[in-house]
């Protein structure tokens, strides 16, 4: 994909559409065909079209994994990813890449050394308690994941939480969710009341953590007052907003605002990755044992590579986001058709994730495909749960962290088993989630 001169037409050719009917008309019906499902009408179309076509109002699909990758790495200039959702619902695209990468610059830095030690731990308690709290009854997981998820991430990225923080997150992330789910699949517009809502949970999230970072600056240390018990991590420990706030190019509202950005991202869609990591664990019965036998010889402290297989495994089958929009800035070509200002491109990790081109076996649950099988170049750019290039999640390495050490405690410490008759049809909003899912986790009995 290059950006191209308007004028230049020599490598024109029609588009194909992806319609029910000849002709490139989008009609009610196939609307409807699309809603009805969305992924078997996507499916049919690429056996249909090819890589790429038109559906919808202004949306060209794209099926080939390199050109998902250029469009990925363009992000920023080329291509927009639209309003930020994420901070205010700011505008300016410039802004919004400024702020994505100041998180991704500073996640890094609050996983490194002892920073990363820390969170850690204080993450590994974190999910230790909330397990505990929550077992030996049946549970929705798709109700549980997402507050399981994000406490956690709060207790690594934050060394003292605010009491209200947690339901605010929740609350903004939940609403945030609400507003996408009215827009897919094609985002052209949003309606006003959940917009209202979202922005005002929002600006509550915004004004909890501009306390915190206030608070931060005014103690001039670290994340707290107390070294932690018996030599682990406590709350004088390095944490995240000190890894923004020692940024020099960022202003505390700066740092604020890449906080909110990090912790807006660790509510639905990690919950989402966790429901189905959670499902394959209660239905898979070797799997616990295999992770069980890992952490024996290495601890939940160790390096744990099947484990982190069978998360990224979980998420290749199983992304929590499945369809990903961008917007097109500036005229440009995709796959040799000419697209501009006003078309949408859409692409889904979901489709690209499954695609027996790039993967062998898609549809089998195999982790030892991350263990021992070398990767094309297209298998790789055919990977993107957590999307790519400028606008990779900034939070992604926080997210595998959490999920893979959750999948180890629930695996060591408890008997994972499904309840009742569970549906793992996927459900295709803006995140993806089983149908129905309940279970349970029992305390493993000490030997």
């Amino acid at each position: 994909m290059t950006v191209v001169d308007p004028a230049d037409e020599r490598l024109d050719r029609p588009m194909p559409w992806a319609t029910g009917t000849s002709g490139a008309t989008w009609r009610p019906s196939d609307a409807h065909a699309y809603e009805q499902d969305p992924v078997g009408f996507l499916s049919a179309a690429v056996d249909r079209c090819g890589d790429t076509f038109r559906f919808g109002r202004n949306a060209v699909f794209v099926a080939d994994p390199d050109e998902v990758h250029t469009v990925l790495t363009g992000t920023g200039r080329t291509f927009r990813t639209g309003r930020d959702f994420l901070d205010g619902f700011r505008s300016n695209p410039d802004e919004i890449t400024a702020l994505w990468l100041r998180g991704r610059r500073a996640g890094r830095a609050g996983l490194a050394a002892r920073a990363a030690s820390a969170g850690a731990h204080r993450m590994r308690e974190r999910v230790r308690t909330d397990l505990a709290a929550l077992a030996g009854r049946p549970l929705d997981v798709a109700d549980h994941a997402p507050g399981l998820c994000s406490r956690a991430a709060l207790a690594h990225c934050l060394a003292t939480v605010p009491d209200e923080l947690p339901a605010r997150l929740a609350t903004a992330a939940e609403r945030l969710t609400g507003v996408l789910d009215a827009t897919l699949p094609l985002p052209a517009w949003v309606p006003g009341s959940a917009a209202r809502r979202a922005r005002a949970s929002v600006r509550a999230l915004a004004g909890v953590l501009t306390e915190a970072v206030e608070e931060r600056g005014r103690r001039g240390g670290s994340g707290g007052t107390e070294p932690g018990p018996g030599g682990g991590a406590g709350p004088d420990d390095p944490d995240l907003l000190d890894a923004l706030l020692t940024d020099a190019d960022a202003t505390a509202q700066e740092a604020r605002a890449a906080l909110q950005m990090i912790l807006t991202g660790t509510h639905v869609v990690p919950g989402a990755a966790l429901t189905w990591l959670m499902a394959e664990l209660a239905t898979r019965k070797g799997l616990s044992q295999s992770i069980r036998a890992e952490v024996a010889a290495h601890g939940t402290t160790g390096d744990l590579p099947y484990t982190t297989a069978v998360v990224k495994e979980s998420l290749r089958l199983h992304p929590p986001v499945w369809l990903m929009t961008r917007d097109v800035a500036l005229p440009a070509r995709v796959a040799g058709h000419p697209i501009g200002p006003g078309d949408q491109l859409v692409f889904s990790p979901y489709l690209l994730q499954r695609d027996p081109r790039w993967w062998d076996a898609p549809d089998r649950f195999r982790p030892e495909r991350w263990l021992d099988e070398p990767h094309s170049r297209r298998t790789r750019h055919a990977y993107i749960p957590f999307s790519g290039g400028t606008r990779i999640c900034a939070g992604y390495r926080l997210g595998l962290l959490q999920l893979t050490l959750t999948a180890a405690l629930l695996a060591t410490e408890y008997t994972v088993e499904p309840v009742g008759d569970i549906d793992l049809t996927p459900t295709y909003k803006s995140v993806l989630t089983p149908t129905a899912l309940r279970m349970r986790w029992d305390p493993t009995p000490t030997r």
